[in-house]
């Protein structure tokens, strides 16, 4: 699919303040999210994360992911540069959110369909006075109400994978390039890795197109609340502003991912507070539910961690970005980005820059040595697993790929049958270029690929894998 919109470039000098209504209109105008004063969110910790464009559907865009255990499932770097494993889960303290699945077929889960046995009086007075937290935390308030339901095992699958198909042109193009750079193996099957992570890991998800919002579970437990909690932030936001974007379903820049991380950095904010609300044993409980769902499925443990952090990407990243935005500016300002969303993974990860209006420098597509069969943007975040390969510490890489500036990808099939990628790249100023030049080279010399670069203009990537 196209881009979305033109290339969002710094306008030269200082805007105006803008003016805002006292409460958030039905449709807001089309304008850069520029402020007055730029505020730079902390630095996060060295961590690894890594993106492609992804299509804002309602898995990716809205869902809630089962826990695991600090460590357990992708050990990532605070600065050693050792790479991400995948290890079994050894103790039950500590849980964070990753996205875990996998297995190579879902009809087992899909054929043995679990009722809901939940009194629906029970789920209308969850949802109710989560309703008004949700309304409490967020400064709207639902305009009608949410069509909320419990499914069991298989019943759930079925109703979240029912238009996953729709995805599987994203999905070839994502495997495409994780295969070129050596993220995957040549070989690798992301698209039924991708389903049976979906099937297994996600506990919940709204439709912004249907205006639905379905939980997994059969009774209103501790964790199935944390969950309305999350999805109840979601159908707010979308009666506000709209949340079904059918132009960041596969676009070819990062605007879908950027996007997801606005969306989930916000439902995910909602969510840890409705959970520090909670008595000390109802916050246990959830936990012991979301680490009994893992410890249901270890066959999580034979994805590619790649692909985990893909999908994690917008529940880490987009809390520290909206806490930004809260700072700068308190809802209001938060509420405008919903209507001029972030555009990059750099501006999730630096939300100073889409306060101040930097979007991507644009690049030129480069020219492939055979018939193209994807463009797209590799970004901040999947430069980083890349760099992660080749440099020495956590901290030479985020300080490199700060520099970004801009990039454009090509893909195609060489007569071997391996994956080829070419991305043309450059950084923020001239030195951040030849800083990404340098360890660009470092790393195609360590993976049988090339870097072409000219002073003073962008440099061009070119690696085959598999």
């Amino acid at each position: 699919m196209p881009p979305l919109g033109p290339p969002y470039l710094t306008p030269p000098g200082r805007p105006p303040s803008p003016q805002y209504p006292p409460t958030p209109p039905e449709q807001w105008p089309a304008t850069p999210p520029l402020l007055p004063t730029p505020v730079r969110a902390p630095p996060p910790s060295p961590r690894w994360t890594d993106n492609l464009k992804r299509p804002a559907v309602l898995w990716a865009a809205s869902a809630v992911v089962v826990a695991l255990v600090v460590g357990a499932l992708v050990a990532r770097s605070t600065g050693d540069g050792l790479r991400p494993t995948a290890q079994p889960p050894t103790t039950v303290t500590s849980p964070r959110r990753l996205l875990p699945s996998t297995s190579s077929s879902t009809e087992s889960n899909s054929s043995s369909q679990t009722p809901a046995t939940t009194d629906p009086q029970d789920l209308e007075a969850a949802v109710l006075a989560i309703e008004k937290f949700v309304e409490q935390q967020r400064g709207l308030t639902f305009k009608t109400k949410v069509d909320v339901h419990l499914a069991g095992e298989g019943e759930f699958q079925s109703r979240l994978l029912k238009d996953f198909d729709k995805e599987r042109p994203a999905l070839l193009e994502e495997q495409e390039v994780l295969s070129a750079l050596g993220l995957v193996p040549h070989g690798s099957d992301v698209v039924g890795d991708s389903r049976s992570l979906l099937s297994v890991g996600v506990v919940g998800f709204y439709d912004p197109e249907t205006k639905q919002l379905v939980v997994r579970g059969t009774t209103v437990t501790p964790y199935v609340r944390e969950v309305l909690a999350h999805e109840l932030t979601h159908a707010l936001d979308d009666q506000w502003f709209d949340l079904n974007r059918p132009e960041l379903d596969n676009p070819d820049d990062e605007s879908g991912f950027a996007f997801d991380g606005l969306a989930e950095g916000n439902a995910r904010r909602i969510e840890n507070a409705y959970v520090g609300s909670l008595p000390r044993d109802e916050q246990l409980a959830a936990t012991t539910e979301e680490q009994q769902l893992v410890a249901q499925h270890p066959e999580i443990f034979s994805l590619p961690p790649i692909l985990l952090t893909l999908l994690q990407a917008p529940y880490d990243d987009g809390p520290p970005f909206i806490g930004a935005l809260l700072a700068a500016g308190g809802q209001t300002v938060l509420d405008r980005a919903f209507s001029t969303p972030p555009v990059t993974s750099e501006q999730i990860l630096d939300p100073s820059k889409f306060l101040a209006g930097e979007g991507p420098v644009d690049v030129a597509t480069p020219t492939p040595e055979g018939t193209t069969s994807n463009v797209g943007v590799l970004g901040e975040l999947l430069m980083k697993e890349m760099l992660f390969d080749s440099l020495t510490s956590g901290a030479e890489v985020n300080r490199t790929v700060a520099g970004w500036g801009g990039d454009r990808y090509v893909t195609w099939t060489d007569a071997s049958g391996a994956s080829c990628l070419r991305d043309t790249f450059v950084g923020d100023t001239p030195t951040d270029t030849s800083e990404l030049v340098e360890a660009m080279t470092k790393w195609a010399d360590d993976h049988d690929g090339s870097v072409n670069a000219s002073p003073g203009a962008p440099a061009t990537l070119t690696v085959c894998g598999g």
